[in-house]
């Protein structure tokens, strides 16, 4: 079974807006953003107490802090996601603006929020209840045991990929023309290492190359990489779950589909593929080839012990390799 839900850890939800506008040298590798609000657990249970209080009497407790929000476990079935700088703030208005849109247009259970909180005088952002999510990062597992989740993978974003009747919300990073992120995408691959540039443009020129997207735009999770994707393995069969809608968009499938690169080994990416109904070497093919190199590069740039940082190299060098 697959199901897909709003947990908003928001680990790296901007990283290739932050990387957009930057050198990709080792020296200007992303850091945590600075707060620009200090959460802790009393003013979280406050905030629950006063606007929540069905919930008041439920255990509360910190969870994790990512790079646009705050975590804190409620019970054992929900969570509560605070903004923790206004970059958060617009994550969290955006998704709720245009979940209920996928869910309609979908049919897939995207979690949505269950209660909405406003500002108060010592904090200044809305948040969000949402239900948990059980099970781990699929980004801590290696590529020949997230093959076994390629089935509900692949079939999990051929349902989200269903035509949009509105061209919004766009995005300048995501299911757009790769015309939109070619000059940016050569200065990347200009910082590599000289043995892979050679390659990496080839894949690179294949892409832009490759027939544009003519379709009607479809709904596009947007960033669905190994860490935002929650396995629970506790069932007879891997339960995949996406979390973290930020990059929630309308556009080119192909941009969800260059993320396959990200999860899978060789042969698990074939049969990702193959499930989905994408052809090897078709335009489609080609095109989220090429966004699978643009994001493998952003993240091979992350800190060695991060673990997006771990796949995204891993991808980089699967998929020159791959290509070579």
């Amino acid at each position: 079974m697959t199901a897909v839900f709003l947990r908003g850890v928001g680990i790296v939800e901007d990283v290739a807006n932050y990387y957009g506008a930057m050198s990709l040298s080792p020296a200007n590798k992303p850091a945590m953003p600075e707060a620009e609000v200090i959460i802790d657990l009393e003013m979280v249970r406050r905030l629950v107490a006063t606007q929540a209080e069905q919930w008041a009497d439920e255990d509360l407790r910190y969870l994790a802090t990512g790079w646009d929000n705050e975590i804190y476990r409620l019970g054992e079935s929900l969570i509560v996601r605070l903004p923790r700088r206004q970059l958060g703030e617009d994550i969290g208005v955006k998704e709720r603006r245009w979940l209920p849109h996928l869910v309609e247009a979908t049919g897939v259970d995207v979690g949505s929020v269950i209660f909405e909180g406003h500002p108060t005088t010592d904090y200044p952002f809305t948040f969000s209840i949402c239900r948990y999510v059980s099970g781990n990062s699929a980004a801590q597992l290696a590529r020949q045991e997230r093959d076994r989740y390629v089935a509900e993978f692949s079939s999990l974003l051929r349902a989200l990929h269903q035509p949009s009747n509105s061209t919004e919300p766009k995005s300048d990073f995501r299911g757009c023309p790769l015309s939109a992120v070619d000059q940016r995408t050569r200065e990347q691959i200009a910082v590599l290492d000289p043995s892979l540039q050679a390659r990496a443009l080839e894949v690179w020129q294949e892409a832009v190359d490759a027939k544009p997207f003519g379709g009607h735009p479809v709904w596009l999770h947007g960033d669905p990489h190994p860490h935002n994707t929650i396995v629970d393995s506790q069932q007879a069969h891997s339960s995949v779950s996406l979390i973290d809608f930020g990059d929630l968009c309308v556009g080119d499938p192909a941009s969800d589909l260059g993320m396959i690169w990200m999860h899978f080994s060789a042969e698990g990416i074939d049969q990702a593929f193959e499930n989905y109904g994408i052809k090897s070497g078709s335009s489609t093919w080609l095109r989220a080839r090429g966004w699978g190199l643009r994001f493998a590069m952003l993240m091979a740039k992350l800190d060695d012990d991060d673990l997006l940082g771990v796949v995204g190299r891993e991808t980089l060098q699967l998929l020159l390799e791959e290509s070579s």
